[in-house]
């Protein structure tokens, strides 16, 4: 894996389908939310890219016992009507970690601890107050649990302070 320091520099918005579900059960609702996305996806207007999604969750999932969010989104420019029962979600510019994740869905929870590790061996840390993201593109096959699955994972990050 590689992780490496990127600044975004403008607010971007997405359009998608929300999965709210307990933590455990995370996975189903997520499937059936990018199912829903994809179906849906003529609903949406200016889609910047029809080939990459997006998989985005605010920063409350760390030992939250309850229920979580995730939204499955295509970005968009500019915003436009967004569809029946969609939400619209605007990230604001910042410095995230960027981690270039291969390997099966079902392990991607290593590539943040990878994350983590680096971030702490390079004198960062999570700054969560911004939504984390995940892009895919033609590299992923969410369908399959692929050892060649490709995922970019941003996380919102500070530097500390010396």
């Amino acid at each position: 894996m590689k992780v490496e320091i990127v600044e975004t520099k403008k607010i971007t918005t997405f359009v998608g389908v929300r999965a709210t579900e307990y933590f455990s059960d995370l996975g189903n609702g997520i499937n059936r939310a990018f199912t829903e996305l994809v179906n849906r996806k003529d609903e949406i207007r200016h889609i910047k890219n029809p080939d990459a999604t997006y998989g985005i969750t605010p920063p409350n999932y760390k030992g939250n016992p309850g229920q979580v969010d995730f939204y499955c989104c295509y970005e968009v420019e500019p915003i436009a009507n967004v569809p029946h029962g969609m939400v619209h979600l605007h990230v604001l510019p910042r410095l995230y970690s960027l981690t270039y994740y291969v390997g099966p869905i079902s392990k991607t929870g290593n590539a943040y601890d990878f994350t983590s590790k680096w971030m702490g061996e390079n004198g960062y840390t999570y700054d969560d107050v911004e939504y984390y993201f995940e892009k895919y593109d033609g590299n992923t096959i969410r369908d399959h649990d692929d050892d060649q699955n490709e995922i970019k994972i941003y996380c919102p990050v500070k530097k500390i302070a010396d």
